[in-house]
């Protein structure tokens, strides 16, 4: 993995064991593996509920969402996937380090769109506003806050504002009574 990514960079990958050196960590695809142009965030883990998908795009927005179960919580630019697979063989890496390298490169040059950094900052606020009131974080819910938040013209740093977390508590108590009423 040390020929793939460099130390303190941001990863998604699954825990396949423990060594008495480190972890034995298992990038299944391009999908997990290094995590770029976005936020890391930290909830409390009893925030977040086991499901069956934690890997989010939300095409609206043009983002890419991951709830883990731990609390960490990424919210970042939306990336396609390039490879099925990434092995660690360093003979066929070395062969193809130097394509590989420039074309990592042009990627990492390309910036992200002033739209989607927006969208990337609405809703790690979202996610920002869940935690500091308590409420389960789930996609459905992220993505009505940064609705909200959007149709009423509310600025990327006024919604970490007490009245939009009044709002936000408020709209929670309707849902949850809609929820009721329909039991």
């Amino acid at each position: 993995m040390r020929s793939i990514f460099e130390e303190n960079d941001v990863i998604c990958a699954e825990v396949r064991g423990f060594q008495h050196d480190g972890l034995h960590l298992q990038a299944r695809s391009q999908k997990y593996g290094k995590l770029k142009r976005g936020q890391l965030l930290t909830v409390p883990p009893y925030l977040v509920k086991r499901r069956k998908q934690h890997f989010h795009n939300l095409v609206d927005y043009g983002i890419d969402l991951i709830l883990g179960c731990n609390g960490f919580i990424w919210v970042g630019e939306h990336v396609v996937p390039a490879d099925d697979m990434v092995e660690d063989q360093t003979e066929q890496q070395t062969m193809k380090s130097d394509v590989t390298l420039t074309s990592l490169e042009e990627q990492e040059q390309v910036s992200t769109p002033l739209e989607i950094r927006q969208y990337i900052c609405r809703t790690a606020n979202a996610i920002r506003v869940l935690s500091t009131l308590g409420f389960i974080v789930t996609v459905e819910v992220i993505m009505e806050i940064v609705d909200l938040s959007c149709s009423m013209n509310v600025d990327i740093h006024e919604m970490l504002g007490s009245e939009f977390c009044v709002l936000v508590a408020e709209k929670e108590v309707e849902r949850r009574t809609l929820t009721k009423k329909k039991r």
